[in-house]
């Protein structure tokens, strides 16, 4: 009920239901599961936020505060994209706390974006990465080494030279960028770029309502456009049947972390959180 005040400027474009590990449920394109399929049905429902004439979508997940799941949700949305066929470039853009390299098992600080973001005489097509099993047409672009100044790296104009050429090559380009309420990095990223659609994670269970106000100010004040809302970690799945059980077997502390590192919301806290 507290998500029907959404209703007048976006909608809810999927249902993610809970899993226990998320790093090891990566979207597998002959897999039947209620995972795999919930994801399908998202691909499915974001088609109505774009403009199917053009040739490459470009797309940003991001949540209001750290581990809403908006990794987890790049990675299979981008997934279950290339499953069928089209090429696909996820990029982690979430240079101050990132965790896109989990999925992949290689280090953080592995060269990635933010290195080319420095020095844009680099080839950022050397650092791709090929990492999922049975993906011949995904790429992944890591965050890289972690920046002193990611604002400024960010709205230094490589970031749209490098989308730009990526615009030519790919179908979809998937962006995972930071949470908003703590730091600007995807506020600069929205204004810069310009994506096709926003897919916004709220987490049940967990995702504080009050902050729903967030969300229809930054829609209000013209920050984000073409938000489509995804509800994550909707109960427990139930491994003696196909569907779910409703009720959390978790229960997080809620708050923020701010002051880490290099000022507010840096780091958004512990590096071994989903953001």
């Amino acid at each position: 009920d507290d998500l029907k005040i959404l209703d007048n400027i976006t909608s809810i474009v999927g249902e993610i239901p809970f899993v226990k590990d998320d790093k090891a449920s990566n979207f597998n394109p002959n897999s039947r599961s209620i995972i795999a399929e919930s994801y399908r049905m998202l691909v499915s429902n974001v088609k109505y936020l774009l403009d199917e004439s053009q040739k490459c979508h470009l797309i940003v997940s991001t949540s209001t505060i750290k581990g809403e799941g908006k990794t987890f949700s790049a990675v299979n949305y981008s997934l279950s994209l290339s499953s069928v066929g089209k090429k696909v470039l996820l990029i982690g853009a979430d240079l101050r706390n990132p965790q896109l390299h989990n999925f992949l098992n290689i280090d953080k600080n592995d060269p990635g974006l933010s290195n080319y973001l420095v020095d844009s005489s680099m080839d950022w097509k050397k650092y791709l990465i090929r990492g999922f099993d049975q993906h011949e047409s995904h790429d992944t672009l890591i965050s890289g080494a972690i920046p002193p100044n990611p604002v400024q790296l960010l709205s230094n104009g490589k970031f749209i030279k490098l989308i730009e050429e990526a615009k030519k090559v790919y179908d979809y380009i998937i962006i995972d960028s930071p949470p908003l309420l703590l730091v600007t990095d995807t506020f600069i990223i929205s204004s810069e770029l310009k994506p096709d659609a926003i897919i916004y994670l709220l987490r049940s269970g967990y995702s504080n309502k009050n902050l729903l106000q967030f969300i229809i100010d930054s829609i209000n004040q013209s920050k984000l456009a073409n938000v489509g809302v995804v509800l994550n970690s909707i109960g427990e799945i139930d491994s003696s049947s196909y569907g779910y059980k409703y009720g959390y077997s978790y229960n997080y502390n809620y708050g923020y972390n701010y002051a880490y590192n290099y000022g507010y919301g840096y780091g958004y806290g512990s590096d071994n959180e989903d953001a």
